[in-house]
């Protein structure tokens, strides 16, 4: 749990000067138990030019973190010491560090069991090393784009636009992106509640995708935020216009098409 604290003081600073020297280090960590399965991984991703922090557990990867920051975590889902929900969330919450899971029960593909929830990419075991290393590759290259919109967004407040039906996200040079269900509750809860810049609660968004907002995992709402700025970041070179309020929720400068 010192591992843990200390990853959480730190990061809010890491992601300053620190974080900003290792933005385009290509450094990916791999938490996986198997020393002979890290070891295949680190010689697949290396090859791709990739530094590699090796992990044993959840542990040394929070320590690692302190040091070295990663772009992107590789975690398996059968760790010694912590499962790989809690350490999404604990990355969610304090980095932007992209998460792949390695699901050793190969639960990647059912409904139940999923880690799509938490994860941006799944792999069950034995790992295709071939498509992990193209998936990384492009994570990193999502991030890089990703970072390096607000230098390009102009100076300007262009307006971004939700559809009257919700179904499309319309942005200020005029590309159309299509939601989803959830998305679309999402966008639609946030630009009614949330119209003249009021910041919608966690809860009031919750309640758009649930009718039973306390059995319902609120990490999944982070998750679907944090995918669609991933979804708007391959559209547009402009940052979707929706922050997080701490302790609020989030407030969004969206508005309703008039047509």
């Amino acid at each position: 749990m010192a591992a843990i604290s200390a990853f959480q003081a730190s990061s809010s600073t890491s992601s300053g000067a620190a974080g900003a020297d290792n933005r385009n280090a290509r450094r990916i960590a791999v938490v996986e138990r198997d020393p002979d399965l890290r070891k295949q991984i680190l010689h697949s991703l290396q090859t791709r030019q990739f530094a590699i922090v090796e992990c044993a557990n959840a542990t040394a990867l929070y320590r690692n973190l302190l040091t070295a920051p990663c772009d992107i975590a590789v975690i398996a889902s059968d760790l010694p010491d912590d499962n790989p929900r809690s350490v999404a969330l604990h990355l969610r919450q304090h980095s932007d560090i992209g998460i792949i899971v390695l699901d050793a029960e190969a639960g990647c593909h059912g409904e139940a069991d999923s880690y799509h929830e938490i994860a941006d990419a799944c792999f069950a075991k034995p790992v295709d090393l071939d498509g992990l290393a193209a998936v990384v590759t492009a994570m990193h290259s999502l991030q890089h784009h990703m970072r390096a919109m607000p230098a390009r967004a102009g100076a300007g407040q262009p307006e971004w636009e939700l559809a009257l039906d919700g179904w499309t996200l319309r942005t200020p040079e005029g590309a159309s992106i299509d939601l989803s269900a959830p998305e679309r509750n999402v966008l639609l809860r946030l630009v009614n509640t949330g119209a003249g810049g009021h910041p919608v609660s966690h809860d009031s968004l919750i309640g758009s995708l649930t009718s039973d907002v306390y059995d319902f995992d609120p990490h999944r709402l982070e998750m679907l935020i944090y995918r669609l700025r991933k979804k708007v970041a391959l559209m547009s070179p402009l940052p979707l216009p929706l922050r997080a309020v701490r302790g609020m929720g989030y407030l969004c400068t969206i508005v309703r098409s008039n047509n």
